[in-house]
């Protein structure tokens, strides 16, 4: 019975400290391998918000894409463990001439979703992901064949809050609110 109380307590402390700390970086950018080699740029935005840009390429193709992204981040037990999911917009060129058999026109646009998760070591982060795609103008309608690999380089990495800085001890009462007529 001891020891399930500890191991009930330290789970509790492991997932409400996993809630309360920041996303790992602010700007990370990188390679996303899919059916191409794209390439692609995250920034953290705020509250476990971030935005997320790419560019696509395809494996012998002069076709060209770009896809903007607002994702959700939520934390898995640890910083730098994160599951995502968001939404955004994406636009095709179609650079190379067209045969007479393909369904579609010339650019493709429409919404795309995202949902994955990612793991950031040191300067690293890794993600795996499914980004179905809605073409509003032709390209078949729903594309469901959006999942990639990214690996990125972090070069900004976000602050750590230690525990100090949460405001818990402040409204126990444990900690003194720092005035600002004492600072002058």
């Amino acid at each position: 019975m001891k020891y399930a109380r500890i191991f009930a307590l330290s789970l509790f402390f492991v997932v409400c400290t996993g809630a309360l700390l920041a996303q790992s970086y602010k700007t990370a950018g990188g390679i996303r391998i899919d059916k191409g080699l794209n390439l692609t740029v995250k920034q953290y935005i705020g509250d476990g918000w971030a935005g997320e840009g790419i560019l696509h390429t395809s494996i012998g193709s002069r076709n060209l894409g770009a896809t903007l992204l607002a994702e959700k981040h939520h934390r898995i037990l640890f910083r730098g463990i994160n599951i995502y999911y968001g939404a955004g917009a994406h636009y095709y060129w179609h650079n190379e001439p067209l045969r007479r058999e393909d369904p579609y026109g010339e650019n493709i646009y429409g919404a795309t979703f995202i949902g994955g998760a990612e793991l950031s070591l040191g300067r690293i982060n890794v993600s795996i992901d499914w980004k179905p795609e809605f073409h509003l103008n032709g390209g078949g309608g729903f594309n469901w064949n959006g999942s990639a690999i990214s690996v990125r380089y972090i070069f900004a990495k976000r602050e750590r809050r230690s525990i100090k800085d949460w405001r818990v001890w402040e409204d126990l009462g444990l900690r003194k609110q720092k005035d600002k007529r004492s600072r002058r």
